[in-house]
């Protein structure tokens, strides 16, 4: 699907027929969603662009990529989404600038996520179009926001976990695992960061844009920084919620060991008394005794009486 911003803000068009899209110059944006070969094939035959970026997307993972040759800029890069399940899912971001407008490939689920973080509205709603440099750098404010709102989002959850979890009197590895998730989902926020702070520092070193807008590509990157200090926080609070939660595990661990020693040493003398005395000896003490399986009795019972004290005063149990 094809959709044209203008730039003026107020109009959208969305085209699924590519025949009947009309190109003027009050287009501003142009958004490629859910794309496919036609749609690719199209772009690059209306804007004569290089779309050699997009057969990078596989390697994402290693690195973001980013071209400026001659009018085109090109860079891509993966971005963290909310999939329908809450769950965080990477996708690929391709932004392409050229002849006064932008041209950018991106999945709905990216879209979605969008409109559900940032202030429910399209990332374009609230920015200005009145130079592509302009719609650009704003833009970029944009995903720095993004990224904030991605890094509270995660503070929330780790926050609402930590109250469920530390009320908790009795923990299980599903505990942990929600902490490792977490602490997965922080990762793959700043891996993304990391990537497009790369692309934003390419970007004022081939001093692309006049020095106002290089300027506040440099401001961007300085809240990025506040954003990834803000990510440490969230691996730091894991990291004591997980060693939190894995010392209780152990002081259950503990009291249960602590159980078995107490039954396994109460039961050792009963059964060493047992033992002896089934042993096949003619002249075993108090064996023909009438009373003699009496106090063995007794006996087995009060050794195990003495210990319970004994562990009691030790505050075993």
């Amino acid at each position: 699907m094809i959709e044209l911003i203008f730039k003026d803000n107020t109009q959208r068009q969305f085209f699924d027929n590519f025949d009947s899209i009309l190109i003027s110059d009050d287009v501003a944006a142009i958004q490629c969603i859910d794309f496919g070969e036609q749609e690719q094939t199209w772009m690059a035959n209306t804007f004569s662009i290089d779309l050699s970026i997009l057969t990078r997307m596989d390697d994402i993972e290693i690195s973001s990529h980013y071209y400026y040759i001659g009018n085109q800029l090109s860079m891509q890069f993966a971005l963290p989404c909310i999939h329908e399940s809450s769950e965080l899912i990477e996708t690929s971001l391709t932004i392409i600038m050229i002849e006064g407008k932008i041209i950018s490939f991106l999945q709905s689920s990216l879209e979605k996520s969008f409109m559900q973080l940032h202030s429910s509205k399209k990332y374009y709603d609230t920015i200005k179009m009145n130079t592509v440099e302009e719609l650009f750098v704003n833009l970029i404010a944009i995903f720095s926001d993004y990224y904030a709102d991605l890094t509270e989002l995660i503070a929330k959850r780790i926050k609402n976990i930590a109250e469920k979890i530390l009320r908790k009197k009795e923990f299980s590895a599903n505990d942990l695992d929600l902490i490792t998730e977490l602490n997965f989902d922080n990762i793959m926020i700043k891996e993304s960061i990391n990537e497009f702070q790369r692309i934003l520092m390419m970007i004022k070193k081939d001093n692309v844009f006049e020095n106002a807008v290089q300027e506040r590509i440099g401001n961007e990157l300085n809240d990025l920084v506040a954003v990834t200090d803000y990510i440490q926080y969230n691996f730091d609070r894991l990291d004591d919620l997980k060693d939190n939660v894995s010392n209780k595990i152990d002081l259950e661990q503990n009291k249960i060991f602590k159980i078995l020693t107490i039954v396994t040493v109460c039961i050792a003398i009963p059964t060493f008394i047992a033992g002896v005395y089934g042993m096949n000896f003619n002249n075993l003490p108090l064996a023909h005794w009438q009373y003699g399986y009496l106090v063995v009795i007794v006996l087995m019972v009060l050794s195990v009486a003495l210990l319970l004290v004994f562990f009691k005063r030790k505050k075993w149990f």
